[in-house]
């Protein structure tokens, strides 16, 4: 190597644990920070070589050393997955560096290129990006072997004690808001089924950007709009279990829902494009068009579709009332409902809808949306239309 000498003194650190060569310094959370590129071997061998610790990352799916669950799971395996197709959206590394336990400098060789030298301590995760490394091992782990190891990436070396960690930490993960999943599916669908609901969204004249809001999760109280457009994606990705695997798949089942959409508008309107006035009607009285019925009809078109059920047929029988017992100023009585209407005992007994206090105290029915409930809403119209 050529000659080296600190930058502020002549003093040369001999046999050093680490060399990272190219860095550069930035100036963030008040103090002096150093970038650098580092490639996925480099950062595999540094945790090999235990001068990367998997540690001290303040999200609590990592504490501990436990198994990894849940979302942080899916989504460190998610990007094993996309590593190893070398197409992954990784952006920029943290580790961070103490100052307070380590001891390092950063020099510069003759011909001008600053070097990093450690001499005492280790890198560490306090700071972020612990699930991008997970996710970098995880694909340099794989028997596939099909991650290209010389991938580059971008790394930011925080030089931070523990209390200045915890404050960058804190703000990586709380300040600013992530762009919704509504916005997000739309810009860019990233599964076959996503593809399937944004195919469906745009070509079925029931629905389309003036019907469906893809600007957020939810739809305001006050608008004309059937349902945000996660609500179409989510219940797609949850219940057409179909399996589109090329394009020409994604065209033909996209089609497919378009015209058992049509069926599904001729039988309940309330599906397709309604007024401002009648669809604000609806809500609070009628479980038509709410976001968990839009999850139990796509899982109803789904069993059509798998057992080649005729829609137009089929949803004729939500075109249905239900003789309700009602109670009148001490008296027994039975009336007529439609299936849909929030007085059909059948939403509250699935656990759909349960009563709850408003400001008032008074009590009223409220929708609970879960995974639960949008399952138990597509079986109990599977049940009314005998599939």
């Amino acid at each position: 190597m050529t000659a080296i000498q600190n930058k502020t003194n002549t003093k040369t650190l001999t046999s050093p644990l680490l060399e990272i060569i190219d860095v550069h310094e930035v100036d963030d959370a008040g103090g002096v920070h150093y970038e650098t590129v580092m490639t996925a071997g480099f950062l595999v061998d540094l945790v090999e070589r235990d001068l990367l610790k998997l540690t001290g990352n303040i999200r609590p799916a990592h504490a501990g050393g436990q198994a990894l669950r849940g979302k942080t799971r899916a989504k460190v395996e998610k990007w094993a997955r996309e590593l190893l197709a070398n197409n992954a959206v990784i952006g920029n590394i943290s580790v961070r560096l103490n100052p307070e336990t380590s001891m390092f400098d950063v020099v510069t060789d003759d011909e001008g290129v600053e070097i990093l030298l450690l001499d005492r301590g280790e890198l560490d995760c306090a700071v972020d990006s612990l699930s991008r490394i997970k996710s970098i091992l995880l694909a340099a782990a794989s028997p596939a072997q099909t991650f290209d190891l010389a991938t580059r990436f971008q790394v930011r070396i925080w030089i931070a004690n523990d209390e200045e960690a915890k404050r960058v930490a804190a703000v990586y993960n709380t300040r600013g808001d992530k762009v919704n999943d509504s916005a997000a599916k739309f810009a860019y669908s990233e599964t076959p089924e996503q593809r399937v609901a944004n195919l469906l969204m745009k070509s079925s004249r029931h629905l389309g950007q003036d019907n469906i809001e893809v600007l957020t999760n939810t739809v305001s109280a006050s608008s004309h709009k059937l349902a945000a457009y996660n609500t179409l994606s989510q219940a797609i990705e949850t219940f057409w279990q179909a399996e589109p695997v090329t394009e020409e798949d994604v065209r033909e089942h996209a089609e497919w829902l378009k015209e058992a959409w049509d069926a599904l508008v001729a039988v309940r309107p309330e599906f397709g494009r309604l007024t401002k006035a009648k669809r604000q009607e609806l809500r609070g009285q009628s479980m038509a068009g709410t976001a968990v019925s839009i999850h139990g009809i796509v899982a109803v078109m789904y069993a059509m579709w798998r057992d080649g059920v005729d829609p137009a047929t089929a949803f004729k029988a939500l075109d249905a009332t239900e003789t309700v017992d009602v109670d009148l100023d001490g008296k027994a009585y039975t009336q007529e409902v439609d299936y849909f209407s929030y007085e059909n005992p059948v939403w509250q007994r699935i656990g759909i809808l349960i009563p709850s206090p408003d400001k008032e105290g008074n009590e009223r029915l409220t929708l609970r949306m879960s995974f639960q409930t949008r399952t138990a809403m597509g079986k109990e119209l599977k049940t009314k239309m005998g599939l």
